[in-house]
């Protein structure tokens, strides 16, 4: 019998948190589309609009998750082990958010070190990254890329990321950057390594006001995610977004929740 989670109904004995899986069947050209990059458009700016017949589903995951609406807020996405999709879901949302509230400043950062790929995806350059700004004390403000959405940024781990010794994550320096981040934007999202391959998600998660966790519907093992779960302050979870993707992304769009 197969231990890993399938669909939403496997979920509710594992948290009292929301379980986001929508019975949509759009499939909709989005990120990465066979492999490759579409983020991009010529002028190494963000197109406009991203998915204009998949931004629903991320609308509705900030709007069932309560997340987005406060004054000011940091928002992590986590998974419980690598490939699940997080970074498509941190992404997804960032974009949604900044189309849906013009007048709000969006950052979008990457912090999993390990498998940076916001700099190659937005076409922008790698460094100054998070990590500069934490190991070098480059300014936070010198990482933010501008996006062709406005009121959308993003920072990328940096060049750094792929040789840097040490746990600059644990640093006091990555507290003091997100207070930063909290002082320029609104709404921050956290693209986070995967909770159970590297410890320091944990860590970002206590800075974070919110956390979504995403798995992957029949890959995920459901102890994993139960362990996962546990390791996040219960009052900081959001809900879990399935991934049910079984084809070439943005097939996992049918079986996320919130529309």
């Amino acid at each position: 019998m197969s231990t890993d989670v399938m669909d939403e109904t496997e979920l509710p004995q594992l948290t009292d948190a929301d379980v986001f899986s929508p019975e949509s069947d759009d499939t909709s050209t989005w990120l990465r589309s066979n492999g490759g990059s579409e983020l991009a458009s010529s002028d190494g700016l963000l197109r406009d609009p991203v998915f204009p017949e998949s931004e629903d589903i991320f609308r509705g995951i900030y709007t069932r998750a309560g997340t987005g609406f406060a004054a000011s807020e940091v928002i992590a996405i986590s998974s419980a082990i690598e490939g699940e999709g997080k970074t498509s879901v941190a992404v997804g949302l960032a974009v949604t958010l900044a189309q849906d509230f013009p007048e709000r400043r969006v950052l979008l950062v990457e912090t999993d070190l390990q498998r940076p790929v916001l700099a190659e995806d937005f076409d922008v350059a790698a460094t100054p990254g998070l990590v500069d700004c934490l190991v070098e004390g480059a300014p936070l403000l010198s990482a933010c890329r501008p996006t062709h959405i406005e009121n959308l940024h993003v920072v990328p781990a940096g060049e750094a990321a792929r040789v840097v010794r040490g746990r600059p994550l644990r640093s006091s320096n990555m507290a003091l950057a997100v207070d930063d981040m909290r002082k320029s934007y609104h709404i921050v999202i956290l693209d986070l390594p995967a909770i159970l391959a590297n410890s320091d998600a944990v860590l970002i998660t206590d800075l974070a006001d919110s956390v979504l966790c995403v798995v992957r519907a029949g890959v995920t093992p459901t102890a994993m995610l139960t362990r996962a779960i546990e390791q996040v302050e219960e009052s900081k979870f959001r809900g879990i977004v399935i991934n049910g993707a079984h084809t070439a992304i943005p097939g996992w769009l049918r079986r996320m929740v919130g529309v």
